[in-house]
């Protein structure tokens, strides 16, 4: 990435984190609780999209967005931050970026009503920005898909006879329909007629860019070596089967007795000592990584200016390091 293209996104990010931090709650004895969950946004990977996107679409060198661009990456990120205080209750986790979640601290019910109060100011400011009433009804359709993930994935709690093609499906909805939702919005904020192919290129990136990030998402909850600000093993403890678990059923029926056992150590000596597993795994990251890299240079898309897909190209081999 340029010096100078990295300097508009790092910019561009901080009127962001300015904008979510002036939201305030009136909820008095909550009000504190809010802000904290606003502020511990993390990296910010989905409000990056919708900048870089919006940069896609301008036909000069990229310049600082709109305010109104701005907003909109603050709410998609509102939304993921709400979803991720949803997963907190329903997993009963209790730290989530090296934080206590706010279920620990204010139990259950507020938690969950803290996350629908985030939700729901997120679609009051889409509202205010929405270009169309088709672009509201997007966004409503992409939350749908995203429960649906959800709801698929927690529907196979504990069945070991969950296929990869399922799998695929659950995190298609709850994870990679907000990273393609990230880098639509980006592009129908910055213009009222945009390209066909410009909202497939970037509906394809995001797609890609989401089930890659779940994937590896999935396999670092056996790296119990590695601290990422919440705890380890949660999946299989929870019965949730990621997918260097499916891939190991379908090669080896008699790891099921071990998954069986519900004991994540014992699932985790397994990896150990059969690694090619989890390689697989992110080898299938892989694939989709490098099948986004391909998206935003292949040549039946408009062009994109050389900054921006350089700033592309470093979130993918961000990730393609961890491999």
């Amino acid at each position: 990435m340029s010096n100078q293209q990295e300097l508009l996104l790092r910019d561009d990010l901080k009127r962001v984190v300015q904008t979510m931090h002036s939201e305030e709650d009136n909820v008095t004895p909550y009000r504190e609780d809010y802000r904290h969950l606003l502020d511990n946004h993390g990296k910010m990977v989905r409000a990056s999209l919708v900048l870089l996107f919006s940069y896609v679409v301008q036909n000069d060198e990229p310049h600082h967005v709109s305010d109104k661009i701005i907003t909109g990456a603050a709410a998609i990120e509102m939304l993921h931050l709400a979803t991720l205080v949803h997963d907190d209750v329903l997993d009963n986790a209790s730290v989530r970026r090296n934080q206590p979640t706010i279920q620990t601290v204010r139990g259950n019910k507020a938690a969950i009503y803290l996350g629908d109060l985030i939700l729901s100011r997120y679609m009051e400011i889409i509202a205010t920005i929405a270009p169309s009433t088709d672009f509201i009804a997007e966004q409503a359709h992409t939350v749908n898909e995203i429960v649906s993930g959800d709801l698929l994935q927690e529907s196979a709690r504990h069945n070991t006879e969950t296929s990869k093609e399922y799998y695929e499906r659950a995190i298609t909805g709850k994870t990679a329909a907000l990273f393609r939702l990230a880098a639509i919005t980006g592009i129908k904020l910055t213009t009222d007629s945009p390209a066909a192919k410009t909202l497939e290129q970037g509906s394809r990136f995001g797609e890609h860019l989401g089930i890659a990030f779940q994937i590896l998402d999935d396999v670092e909850d056996f790296n119990v070596a590695h601290d990422t600000g919440k705890p380890k093993l949660e999946d299989i403890r929870d019965g949730i089967y990621t997918l260097p678990v499916i891939l190991a059923i379908k090669a080896d029926p008699s790891f099921v007795d071990i998954v069986k056992l519900e004991d994540p150590l014992k699932v985790l000596d397994y990896f150990k000592a059969n690694p090619q597993f989890i390689k697989a795994a992110k080898d299938e990251a892989l694939q989709h990584l490098e099948a986004a890299k391909g998206v935003i240079t292949d040549a039946q898309y408009p062009s994109i200016n050389a900054g921006t897909v350089k700033a592309l190209v470093a979130i993918i081999d961000k990730y393609i390091r961890t491999l």
